[in-house]
């Protein structure tokens, strides 16, 4: 070590006095510190020559040195959570704007890795509402699905269907306009159908960004109401590896699942991998005698009572899990592959079978095993990232193939006897009652120039292709392919350091193609359920946005923009039994792609343990697109139908945070949004109400073998949901009360991670205003208790 330090004094004392040789002069030092994701970060301590000079960079990470002696120095600079860099620089080199890449270091912090200033530039540079999530919250956070985890988080919510099977909502919207992305390649899959969830498994899911508010610029058409992005893993240190292994319990449902994690590098090349399991039984509710039929409100059917019991029968499921991420690192960047597999099987809840006693005995033998009708859900996706630097810019390039394939198997009946040979054909395939297989083409572009002073720009082009094919005895989508091109210009600009533009603009192409279907038994029903149809889209995005920034602890944030959205295929096309659903649903190839201008605003304060924030919006749709149901009636169910009118969403999210002497934390936060159409001047139909979450947490001292002992309490107001629409029932408003504690133990050596957590603690009754079973009156889940123990190894 001393030889090292000595001959590097040496060698600085010779280029030195060597620099000083001939007339005295002064040169410049100047540059820009970014990150490995090429984003400035302000407040980089930067030296010269350990200490002899230094200074920290501006808002735009951006530091000089002037009239230095010209000699040579050694630029250090340093950032929190990032890895020193050094480099020497001689008095020639000194004329150029020297570019800093640091790269993330891989150290952890008490659990926690120092990764999370990635929030902080967020904060500071995006003029719309943007969440990071790192690994503690979801291990904080778990539920049964990754959409009602996120619940915590204000303006976020989940249309749920049952354990496991639910889809995501911001802001009062959601199926076709909010988009979920592994970093930046969209998921696809039958967005319409509120009973297939999300097919990611959580336990492989390290840090998430969610942009609540339009997001249509980078991430296309769908994006219309938010973004919920899956960010990559950070890369391990060189020779690191580490290894955990987490199980978890839950007593609602009597749920048992286990996942195991490995992260190592070796070199320049590394690997993360993940494997879950999970099985679950049916859903228990506060005891409820009966339920309702999912029928039209007045109708005979609506006031049928069928038994039910304690338990929401034929409810559950498994779930497997496994992912894989390889790649490189190299001076120019880093390449990697990202592999995953995800499938879930899961009973339906049987509410025409709950009426025979013997289908309701069946089901009631067992709260573990699935019965018809259930569905199945497997997602195949492989993708590759190639992130290239070309000194402070940088390409990227994603590429992505994803095979979703859903089947769902009912009792299968043939109503007028002339599909017999179908029948007996579907009834060998396990009363396979609808197959749908899609598959996904991805290619995303972006070159981001970061070289221009106090300029941000980056340019997108994305490209898609999806193919769709169907099977089973019944019907509701005809065949389709579906393709897509947008190219847009992000720009972003420091008019100075209390001043950052936003702004953008985006231009798309869609093309799509449904097959003609015809009904193959045509004394029931219309003759063709969809005719042969092609149709082009043109679509365009632009926004402003202003960032104020006064100080470093307050941020105010304007952000005004059009945003437009494609007809999905089922919205143009749906034809059929939505069976699950109670409902017969039917598109219309006549509707036209929506247009938005939106209004966001917010308010951030930060300082001595407080963070305030407070988010309003407003969404003006020229012609918002929704499924209204109707009075019709067919003998498959009630008929919903899509329909366009110009609507207006508005509301907002607050909440405040405080830590107080790093033991107590105080938090609350508030989420409304009201939907009304402005065509019939009367709400929109199945929005979420106001509701409101407040808690209280106390970390108390180590003691002996526990360490970062936390306990908390926490309370979730629902306000009453009475704006409706004919044949959509109101909601009473409701209070749930939370329970958590966690602790870290240290057993002969090796820690384990423990947390214990009981949602709905007093076993409260209570509706879910857009939950699948709020029709049928069958309450939430109740009282859970759930258990996760985490055991890491680290190297």
């Amino acid at each position: 070590m001393y030889t090292r330090h000595i001959i590097t004094s040496l060698l600085f004392l010779f280029f030195t006095g060597f620099a000083l040789v001939g007339k005295a002069e002064t040169i410049t030092i100047k540059g820009i510190i970014v990150n490995d994701r090429s984003e400035s970060l302000p407040a980089a301590t930067v030296q010269l020559n350990d200490g002899e000079f230094g200074m920290v960079t501006g808002q735009d990470g951006r530091f000089e040195f002037n009239g230095l002696p010209a000699q040579v120095y050694k630029l250090q600079a340093s950032y929190m959570g990032y890895e020193t860099y050094t480099r020497i620089i001689e008095p020639g080199q000194a004329s150029g704007l020297v570019a800093v890449r640091l790269t993330p270091s891989e150290m952890l912090l008490e659990g926690v890795e120092v990764s999370e200033n990635r929030q902080q530039i967020a904060r500071r540079v995006n003029s719309i509402s943007v969440e990071h999530l790192q690994a503690d919250f979801f291990s904080g956070n778990q539920a049964g699905s990754l959409m009602r985890t996120l619940r915590r988080i204000p303006g976020v919510h989940s249309m749920d269907a049952g354990t496991g099977m639910s889809k995501p909502m911001i802001r009062g919207l959601g199926f076709y306009r909010v988009v979920f992305a592994q970093n930046g390649i969209k998921q696809s899959g039958q967005l319409w159908n509120q009973h297939i969830g999300i097919s990611i498994d959580q336990h492989a899911i390290s840090q998430m960004e969610i942009i609540k508010g339009p997001s249509s610029l980078r991430y296309g058409s769908d994006a219309i109401g938010g973004v919920i992005n899956i960010l990559p893993a950070p890369i391990p240190a060189k020779g690191q590896w580490s290894a955990d292994v987490s199980l978890t319990a839950k007593s609602n449902t009597e749920w048992m699942g286990a996942s195991t994690g490995f992260s190592g590098r070796w070199g320049d090349v590394y690997i993360h991998l993940q494997a879950t399991h999970n099985r679950f039984g049916d859903f228990r509710v506060p005891g409820t005698d009966v339920f309702l039929l999912p029928a039209p409100a007045g109708t005979a059917e609506a006031t049928h009572e069928v038994e039910l019991g304690d338990h929401a029968h034929n409810t559950a499921g498994e779930e497997t899990g496994i992912s894989l991420v390889t790649g490189i690192v190299r001076p120019w960047g880093n390449s990697y592959f990202d592999v995953r597999f995800h499938t879930v099987e899961n009973g339906f809840f049987d509410y025409v079978g709950l009426q025979h006693a013997s289908r309701r005995e069946e089901h009631m033998a067992s709260t573990r095993e699935v019965k018809l009708p259930y569905q199945s859900v497997s997602d195949y996706s492989i993708n590759h990232f190639t992130n290239r630097y070309f000194g402070e810019n940088k390409l990227e390039i994603a590429l992505g193939y994803q095979f979703n394939s859903s089947t769902e198997h009912s009792r299968l009946t043939d109503r007028t006897g002339n599909r017999y040979d179908d029948l007996m054909f579907y009834r060998e395939k396990d009363n396979l009652e609808l197959q749908l297989d899609l598959h996904n083409i991805t290619a995303n572009t972006s070159y981001s120039f970061r070289h221009l002073e106090n300029h941000l720009v980056d340019m997108i082009l994305h490209t898609g292709y999806e193919q769709n094919s169907t099977d089973g005895f019944s019907h509701i989508l005809p065949d389709y392919s579906r393709a897509s091109i947008g190219a847009g210009l992000i720009h972003q600009y420091e008019l100075s350091p209390r001043w950052i533009i936003n702004s953008g603009m985006r231009f798309d192409y869609h093309l799509i193609n449904m097959k003609e279907s015809l009904n193959p038994d045509p004394a029931f029903g219309d003759s063709i359920f969809n005719p042969q149809f092609e149709e082009h889209y043109l679509g365009t995005a632009f926004s402003l946005g202003a960032n104020y920034i006064p100080n470093p602890n307050n941020i105010f944030k304007a952000h005004i923009g059009k945003s437009f959205r494609v007809p999905a295929i089922y919205e143009l096309g749906a034809y059929g039994l939505h069976r699950h659903e109670g409902r017969f649903e039917r598109g219309d190839l006549s509707i036209k792609p929506e247009e938005a201008w939106q209004l966001d605003l917010g308010y951030e304060l930060e300082t001595d343990g407080l963070r305030i924030m407070l988010s309003p919006f407003a969404n003006y749709f020229t012609n918002y697109l929704f499924l209204n149901p109707t009075a019709e009636l067919r003998s498959e169910g009630q008929v919903y139908r899509y329909h366009q009118s110009e609507a207006l969403l508005y509301g907002g999210e607050a909440s405040v945070e405080y830590e107080w002497r790093e033991r107590v934390n105080l938090y609350a936060g508030i989420e409304y949004v009201y939907a009304l159409n402005l065509d019939l001047k009367r709400s929109l139909p199945f929005t979420s109400p106001m509701s409101a979450i407040t808690g209280l947490e106390y970390a108390f001292a180590d003691r002996g073998i526990f360490s970062n002992i936390r306990v908390g309490i926490e309370g979730v107001l629902v306000g009453a949901q009475n704006n409706t629409v004919p044949n959509e029932l109101s909601t009473p408003g409701h209070f749930s009360l939370n329970m958590h504690a966690s602790t870290l133990l240290q057993l002969a050596g090796q820690q384990v991670d423990i947390s214990l957590r009981v949602n709905n603690a007093l076993d409260n009754r209570y509706y879910d205003h857009i939950s699948f079973y709020r029709r049928m009156r069958i309450p939430e889940p109740g009282r859970d208790v759930q258990l996760f123990v985490k055991i890491p190894i680290n190297k």
